[in-house]
């Protein structure tokens, strides 16, 4: 009789195992003796087998929570406060991996398309785990309900945003996906696709359960933009956070392109709206940011995952975009963010201390909300035909409403970034004059004209591109209006050093340099120059200047006790 080599029967019986390993019919008793085991190995061996169990919902949770048990009470054992996790002995942090993987695979079971879905039971083979959501009853921790799914922050692909911040800590940090509002006034203000906001899932065990009974376990979703530390035992540890991820997940295979000439091009597809990245909060300082021609509020993307990732600006600003069809006349632009505006104060109540930050024609667009010009522009727009038209025209004409108007007081400071105040020769150009004959304007900009001197009246003539010419009579009337807000200026120079003869490509200094800004930085960066590092960096510095000056901000929240006994 011919005998298999020993080595191949060994290797027949090793794969064996392994296979077996990964089946979900091996006996409840050999799983009891297994899950016996109280080492950081045996984590990390329950976390291996949790995967391995997919088709056996119980015994994958039971596995998990097994390891977070076992790398809980590694790290409850710590006496000492912890300031950041590589100053722990390298057996805490693996602790801390292990803790947070098992976190990350328990995290998305709670979370039920916004309802809440109340205490899961697991039992595997002896173990047994009542799991359930925190209240949310306090500032900085979300209720369960304030998500559909979210999924963990690592399975987001690392691409769109040129930074990634992370805080290394305890928990799993998510990418959630919100329930969003569904009433209409609130639902106004909702990004078509969600809220970008950061959460990090942490579990707060229980006492240990006596025989047959389940020990309860919870899950925490908290904010990390509010919540910085968590306590384990009596120790506080760092919380984990990720401020990128959920941008990412949230605004990946969006076509910028497609997106921005739509705008430019066909003016008359959307319209303007006013949205915001998180769920609103009254103790956070607004920070609207506008884009300019041929863009979108995509573009702001690295501004704000860099600004709202500083510690110090962090759960103190929340940041909002404003999207509106870049073809249009800036002053009709200017209307309706003042509309939207007024919107917003009819949902929420009015704003205080508000931070515009605008980019190219986004900037006019801003300048035109922290102005009274009374009747400069009108005068200006109209010529001989003013006096005439104000009398003839009513109160609620479009030409009026979008020419006649007093400053928001609510807004508290503004920032322009490479803005043509006084206008770009660009606009002048031949080429670009043809370009403009392809932009469609909306009806009811072209009906509300027809009462208005021809000068203005072609459609070419109103668009955005050809109101930017430096001849247009609207820069002259508004370098007259004060601006009644402070104000500074980014103006981009692409590195040449010439200013005061420098252009950023597209506006020269001439045209974005104001006497009167709090402050003045020239980057070495084209007119793009918004994500610049040297121009977060001054956003950041302006930012904490609003703060320090007196802007209201929300109080500190407390921290979370997130251990049982």
């Amino acid at each position: 009789m011919i005998r298999p080599p020993t080595r191949f029967v060994f290797c027949v019986a090793f794969i064996s195992a392994i296979a077996l390993g990964g089946c979900t019919t091996v006996p409840q008793e050999q799983s009891a003796a297994d899950l016996r085991g109280d080492s950081l190995n045996d984590a990390e061996r329950f976390l291996v087998r949790a995967e391995h169990l997919r088709d056996n919902k119980d015994g994958a949770m039971v596995y998990r929570l097994r390891a977070a048990e076992i790398a809980w009470a590694a790290l409850a054992a710590h006496v000492a406060s912890v300031k950041t996790i590589t100053a722990l002995p390298l057996d805490e942090q693996r602790a801390v991996r292990l803790l947070n993987e098992a976190t990350a695979g328990v995290a998305p079971l709670l979370v039920a398309g916004g309802n809440s879905p109340g205490e899961q039971i697991y039992s595997f083979a002896g173990y047994s785990y009542r799991l359930t959501p925190a209240p949310g009853d306090s500032r900085g921790e979300h209720k369960v309900s304030d998500f559909d799914s979210v999924i963990p922050a690592g399975k987001v692909p690392h691409k769109l945003c040129r930074e990634w911040h992370t805080e290394d800590g305890v928990g799993a940090p998510l990418a959630p996906r919100w329930h969003m509002p569904k009433d209409e006034p609130h639902k106004r203000f909702a990004p078509l696709r969600g809220y970008s906001e950061p959460a990090t899932a942490v579990l707060q065990l229980g006492p240990k359960a006596k025989a047959q009974d389940a020990r309860t376990v919870r899950v925490a979703y908290l904010d990390p933009s509010e919540i910085s530390r968590i306590r384990i035992g009596q120790t506080e540890y760092p919380l984990a956070a990720d401020f990128t991820a959920p941008i990412v997940d949230r605004y990946r295979g969006i076509n910028e392109t497609s997106l921005a000439l739509g705008g430019l091009l066909n003016s008359t597809a959307k319209d303007a709206r006013l949205g915001m990245t998180g769920p609103y909060d009254p103790r956070r300082i607004p920070v609207l940011l506008v884009h300019g021609l041929n863009s979108h509020p995509l573009m702001w993307r690295d501004v704000i995952n860099d600004l709202r990732a500083d510690p110090e600006l962090r759960g103190k600003y929340q940041f909002w975009v404003y999207y509106y069809p870049t073809g249009w006349p800036p002053a009709y632009s200017a209307l309706r963010l003042r509309e939207e505006l007024a919107a917003v104060d009819k949902v929420y109540g009015r704003q205080h201390g508000m931070v515009l930050i605008g980019h190219s024609m986004g900037g006019l667009i801003s300048r035109m909300q922290v102005i009274s010009p009374a009747r400069a522009i009108w005068n200006a727009q109209l010529g001989a035909n003013a006096d005439e038209l104000y009398k003839t025209l009513p109160s609620t004409h479009l030409s009026k409403r979008a020419m006649l108007f007093s400053a928001n007081p609510e807004i508290g400071r503004e920032i322009y970034i490479c803005v043509p105040h006084r206008g770009s020769k660009m606009a002048d150009m031949s080429l670009v004059g043809w370009f403009t004959k392809f932009i469609r304007m909306p009806a009811n900009i072209m009906g509300a004209v027809a009462d208005v001197p021809g000068a203005i009246t072609e459609r070419r003539q109103l668009s955005s591109v050809n109101r930017l010419s430096p001849n247009n009579p609207l820069y002259p009337a508004i370098d007259h209006i004060p601006i009644q807000v402070p104000y500074h200026s980014i103006i981009g120079d692409r590195g040449r050093g010439d200013t005061p003869n420098s252009s950023d490509g597209v506006v020269q200094y001439w045209s974005s340099h104001l006497d009167g800004a709090r402050s003045e930085l020239i980057v070495p960066g084209p007119h793009g120059s918004y994500a610049l590092p040297q121009t977060i960096a001054e956003l950041k510095r302006i930012l904490k200047l609003h703060l320090a000056k007196g802007a209201e901000a929300r109080p500190k929240s407390g921290l979370p006790i997130l251990a049982g006994r």
